[in-house]
């Protein structure tokens, strides 16, 4: 059964068929989680302003990492297209439930992945992150992120639903 791009990991496992307490079903995800973070790095972290929305394509303000919302639904389409013929044999079985005929959701199981990969890869979506003198990043209770350049972000420094 279809969910939300929103959805809770929960939720989303629930409607894939997959059981979050079992830790093959939790292989499972994190293997999808990989395929589709991998496919992200490369393409939409790496690419022009092309994959854009055009209102926000000549927007110098807009800038990596881009926002869901800046996306446009051609290039993500194309990137649920590309990761699904791509993508290994047996997590294909997951990706083949979300297909649907309504262009506005094309895959809503490739779509939520790429939507929550999209949203951790955001520093702008964290909140309580605070950085240390040494640059390293930590957590912090009601702080925000802190650095002589509010924009930096260390290399590959993520949060994820996979580990949590």
């Amino acid at each position: 059964m279809p969910v939300k791009q929103s959805a809770s990991k929960e939720e989303f496992l629930v409607a894939i068929g997959l059981n979050q307490q079992d830790p093959e079903d939790r292989k499972k995800f994190c293997a999808m989680w990989a395929e589709v973070t991998t496919y992200w790095v490369s393409h939409f972290e790496t690419s022009s302003r092309s994959i854009l929305k055009t209102e926000y394509a000549s927007v110098l303000g807009v800038q990596r990492p881009y926002k869901w919302a800046h996306l446009n639904p051609t290039a993500i389409n194309s990137a649920i297209a590309e990761i699904w013929r791509q993508g290994q044999p047996w997590p294909r079985r997951f990706y083949d439930l979300g297909r649907s005929e309504d262009p506005k959701v094309y895959n809503w199981v490739l779509k939520w992945l790429l939507w929550h990969v999209c949203r951790y890869r955001d520093w702008r979506n964290r909140k309580g992150r605070t950085s240390s003198s040494n640059g390293s990043y930590g957590r912090a209770g009601a702080g925000s992120l802190q650095s002589s350049d509010p924009t930096a972000l260390p290399p590959h420094d993520y949060w994820s639903t996979v580990m949590n």
